[in-house]
């Protein structure tokens, strides 16, 4: 009885798909409609390197909300591979706000697009990385501070899964930012004791091959270390931040040679960023992390419990970049 049934079922079937032939019209084929719910960036956020949970989180800076993370153990990366995310060093907003590229002290670097979550591009970048940046095709340098590298990495979207494709060795690298207006690469490094020194480099612009070369010493301090982050003072084209074990400094780099100057006396801040809205800062409060940011004053501006908050930058284009033709 159940073979006749499904007999009939595929004849009456086959009748009306005929039916619909010959009448001369077209039978559209109707597709599930597409439900895309995208993430919309609040007019004033800032994004955090979470380790306690060992993600990236953006915090809305007015409701004082969570309002987007993003772990390894949700993102479907192969469990031999996570370990490469565990505490989450820097997080820089790229191409437009739209990405967020990331290092882990495990060892990864990884570019994350904000909308869907999706990893884009994630590779080993050696021991304990600190700092990334978005080369002028869309490759990624990053600086690694336990044997002293500067990576390259030919991004791939497709493969996803890169390897280091060049490297320098730069003392106790902490940092790299890239400068549009003068086509450089900047990095800083304590090379001995004591003496911490600010390094230029120029790209040979190699989409499968990128190098950094023409390496030059541009600045040195003699009585400071732990160059722990370089960022630019959003605003400004010719400045950048710089924190280390004293003080909180900025580069002046259109000057020929480079001046610094000291604008805070706070000791060891791990991350530095201002806007519109004012300067946030990651001051430790216990060993390398806090719960919260505090400003230029010292005043904590949050505080979310049990965090273990190593960086935070406000979401914002940085001043250096520019529009680049990327492969995401």
């Amino acid at each position: 009885m159940m073979l006749k049934s499904q007999c009939f079922f595929s004849l009456l079937l086959l009748f009306h798909f005929l039916c619909a032939s010959c009448s001369g019209h077209d039978t559209p084929i109707v597709e599930p409609e597409e439900k895309e719910t995208l993430f919309q960036l609040p007019e004033k956020a800032y994004v955090l390197a979470e380790q306690a949970k060992q993600a990236i989180i953006i915090r809305n800076a007015e409701t004082h909300k969570i309002i987007w993370n993003w772990d390894p153990y949700s993102a479907s990366i192969p469990a031999i591979h996570q370990p490469w995310f565990i505490n989450p060093s820097e997080v820089k907003p790229v191409f437009n706000k739209r990405y967020i590229l990331m290092t882990a002290s495990g060892g990864a670097v990884a570019l994350i697009r904000l909308s869907d979550k999706k990893l884009m591009f994630y590779a080993n970048c050696g021991q304990n990385p600190h700092s990334a940046e978005i080369l002028p095709d869309g490759n990624i340098v990053t600086a690694e501070s336990k044997y002293g590298e500067i990576n390259t990495f030919v991004v791939d979207t497709v493969k996803v899964l890169g390897t280091k494709n060049h490297t320098v060795k730069l003392g106790n690298a902490h940092n790299v930012v890239w400068d549009r207006r003068r086509m450089s690469l900047y990095a800083s490094a304590t090379i001995q004791s004591g003496v911490t020194a600010l390094f230029r480099f120029e790209y040979n612009g190699s989409t499968t091959n990128p190098q950094l070369i023409n390496q030059q010493r541009i600045y040195t301090f003699e009585n400071e270390s732990g160059g722990h982050d370089l960022f630019p003072v959003f605003g400004e084209e010719n400045k950048l931040w710089f924190t280390a074990a004293s003080a909180v400094y900025q580069f002046d780099i259109s000057k020929d040679p480079v001046t610094c100057n000291k604008i805070y006396d706070i000791p060891n801040i791990k991350s530095i960023s201002n806007g519109p809205d004012g300067i946030i800062m990651l001051r430790p409060t216990e060993q390398w992390w806090a719960e919260g940011l505090i400003n230029e004053n010292g005043e904590e501006i949050f505080r979310m419990n049990g965090a273990k908050i190593y960086k935070g930058r406000w979401m914002l284009d940085n001043t250096f970049s520019y529009p680049i033709q990327h492969r995401p």
